[in-house]
This record gives structure tokens, sequence and C-alpha cells, in this order.
């Protein structure tokens, strides 16, 4: 029986993740692993060892993979070097696939999980694998009878009559509907005009997910993924960690080699502590954080559902529902605004489009080789770039691009005593 074979879609330049899209966003490092390593592990304990990845660089998916050997499977790699979209993705790719592969994208670290719903429907036909969601909008939708799907559209003007399920990025697929894909006209959309032509001769079906699933489009997805990873840990504290006696650990927490954890210093699980960080006294690290390796978190600093990445220092202050950076600098008093006041939903500003991140609780989006002031205050949902220099005593308002010095621009009043 021919092994069934998986491609990984990890192409394209990740746009609307800035300012964490200067290296493809499935190679960025969460508890220690990037999420590209994860997707891969899953892929594996489901029982494919076969792996086509898709990818634009081919060369930093090889200095993070190799050929995959050391995780267990075998990697091939397909270049894409423009983001023409998934159907031109699978074409690349088609001459090592056989005739029924999976399809799924980079950011599926739950894929051993999802993969089991659509086992339960195998049968020879390609299956579409679908989650909840409120609303159609901005998504491909669909139009099915039972398990059945009869129309496939990419951005419906309408989504009356549409299903109000979600397509969440996990295929099984054939050759019949790659022959369909060589039929119709060569576009970025073209993978869901194949499967609207195979749903048409009746060879298309759902499966349908109430399991977790997890989105990477916006850098505000990597909350999920994190809380998803931190889901599956379990508490951990190397030998060569230098925790003081007078710290305070609770719950699930991970401590890597060479941390140090000075004295008063509180840390809640679920968290992870990166090798080499280091906490400082008096500080709080709670809630789902994350601080990766050789990062700082200085005295009297909470960190609150946060994650820091590489080589990122913070001094005291309040860091609470952010993303940091790699070798970015935070100032002393810190405080990243979290909530609004109406305690509505947090927008954010991404390619000049006002989105609705959903989140209750949003700080700011910091970028990489970022230095911060003293006194700052960033406003909730706002993305700061990268190489971006925050002057001190300034509170920032709106996105900064990459680039840039930001600083509030001081008058100062002296008056001579009579």
């Amino acid at each position: 029986m021919e092994k069934i074979k998986a491609v990984i879609l990890a192409a394209g330049e990740s746009s609307r993740f800035y300012p964490y899209n200067t290296k493809h966003k499935s190679l960025i490092k969460i508890a220690g692993e990037e999420i590209i390593v994860r997707t891969v592990k899953s892929v594996k304990n489901s029982g494919i060892e076969d792996i086509i990845l898709v990818v634009s660089n081919k060369k930093d998916f090889q200095d993070c993979l190799g050929d995959g050997s050391s995780l267990g499977v075998k990697i091939t790699y397909v270049i894409q070097e423009k983001p023409e979209g998934m159907g031109e993705a699978l074409l690349l790719a088609r001459d090592n696939l056989g005739f029924e592969f999976f399809v799924l994208n980079c950011n599926h670290i739950e894929f051993e999980d999802l993969k089991q719903e659509i086992d339960a429907k195998r049968d020879g036909k390609s299956i579409v694998l679908l989650g909840r969601q409120s609303s159609g909008k901005h998504l491909g939708a669909l139009k099915i009878d039972g398990d059945k799907v009869l129309r496939v559209v990419e951005k419906p003007e309408s989504i009356e009559g549409f299903s109000d399920l979600k397509i969440v990025g996990v295929y099984f697929l054939n050759q019949k509907f790659l022959d369909a894909l060589k039929e119709v006209k060569k576009e970025h959309y073209s993978f869901e005009a194949a499967l609207d032509k195979c749903a048409e001769g009746g060879f298309v079906k759902i499966a349908e997910t109430k399991k977790t699933v997890l989105s990477l489009k916006y850098p505000w997805h990597l909350f999920g993924i994190k809380n998803y990873i931190f889901s599956t840990l379990e508490s951990k504290r190397s030998e060569s960690a230098q925790i003081s006696k007078h710290s305070i650990i609770e719950g699930e927490v991970i401590i890597e080699e060479g941390v140090k954890v000075l004295e008063n210093a509180t840390i809640k699980g679920p968290c992870y502590i990166g090798k080499n960080a280091f906490v400082g006294s008096n500080s709080l690290v709670r809630n789902g954080t994350c601080i990766e390796d050789d990062s700082v978190v200085g005295s009297f600093m909470e960190v609150k559902n946060s994650l820091i990445m590489s080589n990122s220092k913070t001094h005291s202050g309040h860091l609470e529902d952010s993303i940091v950076g790699e070798n970015s600098r935070i100032g002393a008093r810190f405080t990243s605004s979290n909530v609004r006041l109406d305690r509505s939903n947090i927008p954010s500003i991404v390619k000049g489009q006002k989105i609705d991140t959903g989140l209750g609780s949003l700080g700011v989006i910091m970028g990489s080789n970022t230095q911060v002031g003293t006194n700052v205050t960033i406003m909730p949902g706002v993305i700061i770039g990268n190489n971006v220099s925050i002057g001190p005593s300034t509170t920032v308002m709106k996105n900064i691009d990459s680039d840039t010095s930001y600083y509030t621009d001081f008058n100062e009043i002296i008056e001579k005593k009579k």
C-alpha cells in the first residue's frame, strides 16, 4: 500500500504578520522550538513520515530542519519563489505526490488531533476540514448538503446560503483534484476554483472538528499557538538553573538550563523560561508567559500572558498580553496598556486596515532591535516596527513604522526666582 504523504505550505511573504515577517512566520520560536518544527513533529505523530515542504527560502528551513532525519521524517523541499497561492504550490509539488495526500498550513502544530477527524471520513473523495466561526467574511465559503460540498467560493459578495463553518487549512486531496487544478485558470485563488470544480462533480465532502484549530495570519495569533503549546507541556526544572530559595514558583513551569531566578521573584504557571534567561528580584511572571533564550525580566517587572523573544531585555514596569521581538530593550517604568476603557475588543491597524483582533486584552506588538526609553506607555493594540527608538516619557497612541525614532518633544521652562 502506498504511504500517504503530507504537503506543508510555508511559502509567501506573510505581509499581514508584520513586524515578524523578516523571516517566515513559522520559524518563530515559542517555548524554545520553532513553530515549523512542532508542525513536522505533529505530522510525524499522526503516522506520516514523508513530507513535502513548500517554501520560498530553502536555506532558512534547511538550517532549521535539515532533511528531517533528526525528527524521524523525510523532507523534500519544493521552491515557490513568488506568492502565487496554494494552487501553484501544489502544482509545483505534484511530481512528489502519490494518489492521495494531506495538505496543511505551516501553523498546524495540532495536526495529529485534526487528522483523526478526516481519517474517519476517508472514502476516496477529497475532504475539506471545517470548524466553527462567528462570520464568513473574508474567508473561503462553502455551500454544503449534509457532508457533501456543493460550492466553494473565495470571498463571496454575500454569505447568505453559505455554511457558517470555517475552512481551517487542512485538506485530504487526490489526483482528481490535481487534474482539476491543471484545468482551471492560473490565479491566486486557483486552489479554491479547483475545489469548486471537484465539488460540482460530487467529489468533495467535509469533515467537521470541534477541537482547537490554530491560525497564524496576524501577529496576535501567536497567543493561540503559545497557549496550545502550554496545554501540552509539563513542569521541568534544569539542574543547572540557579533558583533562589526565596523565590516562589507555582503551577506548570518549565525552567531551562542556565536560568537565574533571583530572590523574591514569583513565577506562576503555565510559564516557560528559556535557556540562560534571567528573572530579576521582586519580579512577577505569570499566566502563560514565555521568556525565550537569553532574555531578561528585570527587577520589579510584571509580565503576564506575553511572549518575549530571544535576547530581549526589560527593566521595571508592566508588560501584559504583549509580544516583544528579538534583541529589543525596554527601559524602567514601562507600561503596556492592555484593555480599552469601554472594555470592547481591541482593534489593530494592519496594512492600513483596521482589524478587530477579537481580543478583550491586548498590549503592544513590538518588533526586533527596538529600544524603549524610561517612563514609556503604549496603548492597546499598537504595533511597533523593527529598529525603532522610542524616547523617554513618551505615550505611544498609534503604530510606529520600522526604522523610526519616535519621541515626545519637551519644552523646558526655566523661571528665575526674584
